[in-house]
């Protein structure tokens, strides 16, 4: 009976963690805890990039995603700081599990006119990790990320959440 009301109660930590998400389902996972895999929307990764690009100085404005098969590809607009004409320009995004985490690496900055330092691409990228990771992870739960999916619909994610000690 406290095994059924342990995976219960995981159930529904699970479901508040991912409460962004469409959870397409969650299983008992026999080394602990439960393994949930949700569904991540476009408009949902929309929202997440936006944060992570909305700093001082943003590298895109009014970003807007197009998932496709193994990447996202983002557009916007750069505003030069030196005053000059807007321009537009695309970021291309892949996304892996690294020790248990969720990784997020530029693979391509294309902005007309514009070098983008190193620097700046893994300041962005650690940004783009945590916001998504975030929308998964609301209650700031023990999560360990186990796979990443991109496909030209969704986002799809597969953790496993750990009883709160």
């Amino acid at each position: 009976m406290k095994t059924r009301l342990l995976i219960l109660l995981l159930a529904v930590v699970a479901l508040a963690a991912c409460r962004r998400a469409d959870v397409t389902s969650i299983e008992r996972n026999p080394e602990g805890g439960v393994d949930v895999s949700a569904s991540l929307s476009e408009a949902d990764i929309n929202a997440a990039i936006a944060d992570a690009l909305a700093i001082e100085n943003p590298l895109l404005r009014d970003p807007q995603v197009d998932l496709q098969n193994g990447q996202i590809v983002v557009t916007g607009s750069h505003e030069p700081r030196n005053g000059g004409e807007t321009v537009s320009g695309s970021l291309t995004i892949t996304l892996s599990v690294e020790n248990g985490a969720l990784l997020a690496q530029i693979t391509q900055a294309d902005i007309q006119g514009i070098d983008v330092s190193d620097e700046h691409i893994t300041n962005i990228n650690q940004r783009i990790s945590e916001r998504l990771t975030n929308r998964a992870n609301r209650e700031n739960r023990a999560v360990t990320v186990q796979s990443v999916n991109v496909t030209d619909s969704a986002v799809e994610v597969t953790f496993n959440v750990q009883p709160q000690s």
